[in-house]
């Protein structure tokens, strides 16, 4: 049977409504599309929001802290401590043992004592001088390839003063356990007053001479990390150790005179000294109180 003849005014507009609906569904198709994108993208936006503080290579807050580097504003109230927990260790050390483990100088000048004065030799300051020395200049090569990791770097200087902490606590934890004596009165296991006598014709040496030399050398190590540091960073005149070169800077700064503000070198030198004298004091008393200088060695690795 044949379709009934359509109007054409009729046929317009069913030909349009057809179009329309035609749209509408094509609209509803993109919307739809558009609609699982942004979900699709709101879910990697959420799980990349799931790790915050991440940067492209996936590390974390502290992992990125570690890795950026230091400002050296204030950066030497750092160094400056460290010359009095030098005073701290070496007025402690050396009324238990005779010897230093910071400022070389001194051992040094006992070393050459020992070569060439008989009745020195008799003794073992010679011998943990010796020992002090090699451990401070062994240390030194080895603080020093720090350089080489970038010495700025927050890791660096953490690596650096955990490395220092925990040679201090194994030096302290021996003495404090009593299997090396580091008392300071009369009675020391070497004999003497705390000087660690032993002579040299001595067929069998004091066996507890030789085992002080252990927590003399740890202590020695580390002192150079600090000195190393310092340097490092660029404050030169503050190396942690010295003082005869300290005080001649000090005394021959043209601008020795010059207000606070204008003068920071000066400002670190002073307080440098003023460090290493306030720590060798309180080493002094605390040695002389306790009896002994694991105290200070603790007290010097709660610090680092």
């Amino acid at each position: 049977m044949a379709s009934p003849k359509l109007h054409p005014a009729e046929s317009s507009r069913r030909s349009s409504s057809e179009h329309s609906q035609g749209m509408a569904a094509a609209c509803h198709d993109d919307c739809v599309g558009t609609s699982t994108m942004v979900d699709a993208g709101h879910g990697a936006d959420t799980a990349v929001q799931g790790t915050p503080n991440r940067d492209e290579h996936g590390r974390g807050w502290l992992a990125q802290r570690l890795e950026g580097e230091v400002t050296l504003k204030h950066a030497d109230i750092i160094f400056l401590f460290c010359y009095f927990l030098s005073g701290l260790c070496d007025s402690s050390v050396f009324r238990a043992w005779g010897c230093f483990v910071s400022m070389q100088t001194g051992n040094t000048v006992f070393l050459g004592l020992g070569a060439s004065d008989y009745a020195f030799r008799k003794t073992s300051k010679w011998l943990k001088s010796l020992v002090s020395i090699c451990s401070f200049v062994i240390g030194s090569c080895v603080f020093s390839m720090s350089r080489w990791i970038g010495p700025q770097k927050r890791r660096t200087l953490v690596s650096t003063f955990a490395i220092q902490c925990a040679l201090l606590i194994i030096a302290a934890s021996l003495l404090q356990s009593g299997a090396i004596s580091g008392k300071t009165g009369p009675q020391s296991s070497s004999g003497g007053s705390g000087s660690g006598i032993v002579t040299a014709d001595d067929p069998q040496p004091d066996k507890a001479m030789f085992l002080e030399l252990v927590p003399i050398a740890l202590v020695a190590f580390q002192s150079s990390g600090q000195m190393a540091a310092s340097r490092l960073l660029g404050f030169n005149e503050i190396p942690t150790t010295v003082l005869t070169s300290l005080y001649y800077d000090l005394a021959s700064d043209p601008g020795l005179l010059l207000p606070l503000s204008q003068n920071v070198k000066r400002n670190r030198r002073l307080n440098a000294a003023i460090g290493v004298i306030a720590g060798a004091i309180f080493g002094g008393w605390l040695a002389r109180a306790t009896g002994g200088i694991e105290t200070a060695l603790w007290i010097a690795a709660a610090s680092k």
